[in-house]
C-alpha cells in the first residue's frame, strides 16, 4: 500500500501540465516495466546469490538511481522543473517517516537487522521529519537556495549510510546465518525497500537539487509557485 502510494505522488509530481495524459500514460508504463523487470529477479532466485558482488545493489540499486539521473536530465524535463512548486518534493521525503517505522518493525520480526533501524546506523527518520520543516520553510520562502541544496546533499548522504547499513550487513556479516527470515529482504513484498522507495527518495532529492541548481544559475532567490485563471503556475519572487 505504501509503495503504491508513493508512486502516485511521484507521477503527480512528474505531471507534466502541458500534455498530463500523455505524461501519466509514459511514466505508468515505466512503472510497469520496471515492476515486472523485479518480479522476474525475484522469482529466478538472482538476488537469492548473496555473495561479491551485492546482487541487490546491482541489479537494482544501481539501475533505478542511473535511470533517475538521465530520465531527470532530459531537456522535457526542465518544463516539469519549473512548473512544480519548490516545496512540494521536499514535503514528499516525509513518507519516509513511515518507512523507518516498518523497518522497525521487520526487524522485530527478525526480517532486518538492528545495525539497519533507528536503533543502528539508520538516521533516515531524522530526514522524514526535517522535510516537513524544511518544506514549510521552502514555501513561506524563509531560507535561500544554498540552504535547501545543503539538505537535500546532507539527506543524500544519510541515504548512503542507511543503504550501506543493510549492504554491509547482508554481505559482510553472518546475519543471514543466524536469522531464518534474513534472506527475506529479496523476496516481496521487502524488496521494494530497495526498488521502490529507496530509488522515490533519491528520486525526490535528485528534483529538488535541478530546481534548486537551476534557481542559482538564474540567480534568482527562493520562489514560490501560484496559478493563474487557466491553472498554468506562475513564478513569484519572494
Amino acid at each position: 500500500m505504501l509503495t503504491g502510494a508513493v508512486l502516485l505522488a511521484l507521477i503527480f509530481v512528474i505531471k507534466n501540465h502541458i500534455a498530463p495524459r500523455k505524461s501519466i500514460a509514459g511514466y505508468l508504463t515505466i512503472c510497469a516495466i520496471w515492476l515486472v523487470y523485479l518480479f522476474l529477479l525475484s522469482t529466478t532466485g538472482v538476488l537469492d546469490n548473496f555473495g561479491l558482488p551485492p546482487r541487490v545493489a546491482l541489479f537494482v540499486v544501481v539501475p533505478a538511481v542511473a535511470g533517475i539521473i538521465f530520465l531527470s536530465g532530459r531537456k522535457s524535463f526542465q518544463v516539469i522543473l519549473q512548473q512544480k512548486s519548490l516545496h512540494l518534493p521536499v514535503y514528499l521525503q516525509s513518507f519516509r517517516i513511515i518507512v523507518e517505522l516498518l523497518i522497525y518493525g521487520a526487524f522485530l520480526q527478525g526480517v532486518f537487522p538492528e545495525r539497519a533501524t533507528f536503533n543502528g546506523m539508520n538516521y533516515d527518520i531524522l530526514v522524514g521529519i526535517s522535510s516537513l520543516i524544511m518544506g514549510a520553510m521552502v514555501q513561506r520562502g524563509k531560507i535561500k537556495p544554498i540552504g535547501l541544496l545543503i539538505w537535500n546533499a546532507v539527506s543524500l548522504l544519510i541515504l548512503s549510510v542507511t543503504a550501506y547499513s543493510f549492504i554491509s550487513t547482508y554481505y559482510f556479516t553472518d546475519f543471514l546465518a543466524t536469522n531464518k527470515g534474513g534472506s527475506a529482504f529479496v523476496d516481496f513484498p521487502y524488496l521494494f525497500l530497495a526498488a521502490v522507495l529507496l530509488p522515490a527518495a533519491v528520486f525526490l532529492h535528485v528534483f529538488s537539487l535541478r530546481q534548486v541548481i537551476g534557481i542559482l544559475r538564474a540567480g534568482s532567490p527562493v520562489t514560490n509557485r501560484r496559478s493563474n485563471s487557466d491553472g498554468i503556475e506562475l513564478l513569484s519572487s519572494k
